[in-house]
């Protein structure tokens, strides 16, 4: 990033709230859509949903709200409300009914002054009925009815919409429905959400279908000419943008548009700072503060994501073992586009393993939206109690294969493994594989990647590095044969990185049950040993 001009204020300070004017890049085909949905002689209700602050309130609000005056001249009232700071039905009905009658007195020159006193007499009454939910839902038709008759449209943008599960029943639903699909009252909805209409609705909408009445527009990433329309804008600002730096941005953050615009702000603000820096190869110190404030928001839009269920699912997916996942989760982090699809050769020059869950038709694996994030997620994974059956077995095994190889080598033991094993290339070979990730890892991570070799093994290396090579010693421990755990310890890395059939079913509920009972064994006779030696 190079700044042009000396004293240009930082055009990304407004990252994380509503993006507008020139600042607003893309989403063209998005406006579009939104347009003719809802702006039409003939329209409709339409639902935004999408990811954590992946953009869907800023595009809301530029589809509709810069010709909302425009809007206003053909009669249709354009109302923007953030529903999360209503806690009753009754104050939602309301604040839909008080943002019209706002808008109204902009339209006094076309609509009579008669008309406007009439729809004032009815708010007035509603809300003298409020202990009263009949005549309070009767007041609420006759507003709209009045409205429609006079060929007044009422439009509502309703930003954070998730939050209605906390206060509308599914009467509200109901009565929200007849307002938004009845021709006599017929209102315009446009809710941004993160989950579907259908899962806000109580019972998912088996009862009042309100989600029967929308469209849905998935929001997602940049694509291709969004992020391509976003450097254009950057570039407008006196900024000039290297490809190098582009590329370490698709690195870190992918196409993510408020993660790009937090982390050119953070650039922005260190290179005013620090203006002796090479622009396109940042000092480790503003690099590794610049990573620490992507690590931080990501950490939010995991919290997010742990709301929506989703969090542990995205991880057995992208990392293995599979305990949990259904195909209609898969499919949300998809739509969501939290995950992607990877190739396994990509996967492996990634995480420098084959991880998650692979087709081997299509030779298709998963990954987060980012590669920096992926890398982050399978540093992480070991804090995911997603599967605590699991965790705790990995774990202990873990712990008894560092108790054996203190004993048996001592503080140098990666020396006296590999003399040990010296005309074994395989090992050798395998043992270099995991310093490798190792190294790539504290590279990347520093001090939040471990230090030790044994805590970068799976099932597999456990077993062909470890357990088979030194069977007398962890006999001791596990009991009976090499064989039977050589079998054991091949079923539980088989999950570790399950085969996707046609996504109807990730793990077998078989080879599930054995995978558990394998997992009580190991830890039963762990800690039996570990009481018995104490």
């Amino acid at each position: 990033m190079v700044i042009k001009t000396l004293g240009t204020q930082n055009p990304f300070s407004d990252y994380g709230t509503v993006v507008k004017g020139v600042r607003f890049a893309g989403r063209r085909s998005h406006i579009q859509t939104i347009h003719n949905r809802v702006l039409g002689e003939n329209f409709g209700n339409l639902a935004i949903m999408g990811m954590p602050r992946i953009g869907k309130t800023s595009l809301a609000w530029n589809s509709l709200m810069p010709i909302k005056e425009e809007l206003l001249q053909k009669r249709n009232l354009i109302s923007f409300i953030y529903v999360a700071r209503i806690s009753t039905s009754n104050d939602f009905f309301k604040q839909l009914i008080y943002e019209t009658l706002e808008e109204l007195n902009q339209l006094k020159e076309q609509c009579s002054a008669q008309i406007i006193r009439k729809l004032n007499s009815i708010y007035s009454d509603l809300r003298k009925t409020e202990n009263d939910k009949f005549e309070f839902n009767n007041h609420v038709q006759k507003f709209y009815k009045l409205l429609k008759r006079n060929r007044i449209r009422a439009t509502y943008i309703l930003d954070e919409f998730d939050s209605v599960s906390s206060f509308l029943t599914i009467a509200d639903f109901q009565t929200l429905r007849q307002l938004a699909s009845q021709p006599e009252t017929q209102i315009c909805l446009i809710t941004v959400s993160r989950r579907t209409i259908q899962e806000i609705e109580p019972e998912n909408g088996s009862i009042s279908n309100f989600y029967g009445i929308f469209s849905d527009l998935r929001l997602g990433l940049f694509d291709k000419e969004d992020i391509l329309e976003y450097w254009n804008s950057v570039a407008s600002f006196d900024i000039e943008i290297s490809e190098a730096y582009k590329k370490n941005v698709q690195y870190l953050v992918g196409n993510h548009p408020f993660l790009i615009d937090l982390y050119n702000y953070e650039v922005f603000n260190l290179l005013k700072k620090f203006s002796k820096v090479n622009n396109d190869s940042l000092s480790l110190k503003i690099e590794s503060e610049l990573k620490l404030n992507l690590y931080n928001n990501f950490e939010n839009i995991l919290n997010l994501m742990r709301e929506e269920g989703l969090y542990s699912k995205a991880i057995q997916l992208i990392l293995g073992p599979i305990y949990d996942v259904t195909s209609l989760e898969e499919q949300r982090l998809l739509k969501y586009e939290f995950i992607r699809h990877i190739s396994s050769e990509e996967k492996i020059h990634l995480l420098k393993r084959d991880l998650g869950v692979k087709n081997p038709k299509s030779n298709i694996s998963y990954a987060c939206f980012s590669d920096y994030f992926t890398e982050l997620l399978n540093l992480k994974s070991s804090e995911v109690d997603y599967w605590p059956l699991w965790s705790q077995t990995e774990k202990l095994v873990r712990e008894l294969i560092k108790e054996y190889i203190d004993l048996t080598f001592g503080d140098n033991w990666e020396l006296g493994y590999y003399k040990r094993h010296e005309k074994s290339e395989g090992k050798l070979k395998a043992i270099e594989k995991l310093d490798e990730i190792r190294s790539y890892s504290k590279n990347k991570f520093g001090s939040l990647a471990s230090s030790h070799l044994v805590d970068y093994t799976f099932p597999r290396d456990m077993y062909d590095l470890f357990i088979s090579s030194d069977w007398i010693w962890f006999e001791k421990v596990l009991q009976d044969s090499k064989s039977e755990w050589g079998k054991r310890f091949n079923t539980l890395a088989d999950i570790r990185n399950p085969i996707s059939h046609n996504n109807l079913e990730f793990v077998s509920a078989e080879v599930l049950k054995s995978a558990k009972e394998y997992c009580e064994i190991i830890i039963q006779r762990i800690t039996k040993w570990r009481e018995n030696k104490n």
